[in-house]
């Protein structure tokens, strides 16, 4: 169960965890998603990373305050999708480097 003060009503709303999520996806889907198709220009991961990016609101509503959603799942999606490309890049760097290191001992034979 998550609580989630109404601060305009001055009241306590008792919202079910998956129907805040069900809630959270159908109003901020489109959002996510464009936020991570601009970042990795590429449809597939962007599908992924949305989900990522939900999957993580979820596991964080009971830290979150209940103010501001389309910031917060704005921030995390941007974050998931820096922490892809960091990581893509360090494949990246670790192949060319194992490439590398192949090839020159290659040439030493």
């Amino acid at each position: 169960m998550l609580v989630i003060i109404d601060e305009s009503a001055k009241e306590v709303v008792k919202i079910d965890r998956e129907e805040k999520l069900k809630e959270l996806m159908d109003g901020y889907s489109k959002l996510v998603f464009s936020i991570c198709y601009r970042l990795t220009n590429d449809y597939f991961t962007a599908e992924d990373l949305t989900q990522e990016t939900f999957l993580s609101a979820y596991s964080s509503l009971d830290r979150f305050d209940g103010r501001n959603e389309r910031a917060w799942l704005s921030r995390i999606a941007t974050n998931k999708c820096l922490d892809h490309l960091k990581s893509a890049a360090s494949r990246m760097m670790s192949w060319s480097s194992e490439r590398a290191l192949h090839r020159d001992s290659r040439t030493n034979i």
